[in-house]
Formats: structure tokens, C-alpha cells, sequence
């Protein structure tokens, strides 16, 4: 290793594990007075992951919205959701 490679405070990021922020959006589909369709937002959940694993933290957004809606399954307050995912520096 080069002494340059030590002191490239760069260098380290290769070693280091990229944690994600992933921002859970719950929605249910309604129709408004004169038939237009539209999504309505139930509840955003943010989960921060040490993985890069979308699918993890998807089921933790799910429990936690169960939880914060005392509902057993989370498709009895929402029909839908999405997941967006962003990198923390």
C-alpha cells in the first residue's frame, strides 16, 4: 500500500458499508366527486439501513406502520406504497 493510499482520506470508502436512507410512502387509491382517481397519502415511514437492502428495510417500514396504526397487517390502512432510497454520505 502507498503512503499516499494512507493518508487519502478517500481511500477509506471502499472499506466502509454504504447505508441508505429509504423513505417508505403507505397510499390508498380514491376517487374524487366526479370520477377522477387519485393517490391519497396514508404515512411516510424513513427507515436508515446499515445494508443496502431495499427489501429489509421495506418489511421494517411495514411493522413499524402496523405498529404506529395498531393494525395487524398494513394493507387494512393502505392499499399501496412505494420506496425511494437515497445514499447517506
Amino acid at each position: 500500500m502507498s503512503v499516499a493510499a494512507i493518508s487519502d482520506p478517500l481511500a477509506n470508502l471502499t472499506w466502509r458499508r454504504v447505508m441508505s436512507d429509504y423513505r417508505v410512502s403507505f397510499f390508498n387509491r380514491l376517487v374524487y366527486s366526479y370520477g377522477k382517481p387519485f393517490k391519497c397519502l396514508q404515512r411516510v415511514i424513513t427507515v436508515s439501513s446499515a445494508s443496502d437492502d431495499a427489501g429489509e428495510a421495506l418489511e421494517e417500514a411495514k411493522r413499524e406502520f402496523e405498529r404506529l396504526e395498531h393494525v395487524a397487517n398494513w394493507k387494512y390502512h393502505a392499499q399501496f406504497l412505494e420506496v425511494e432510497s437515497s445514499p447517506i454520505p
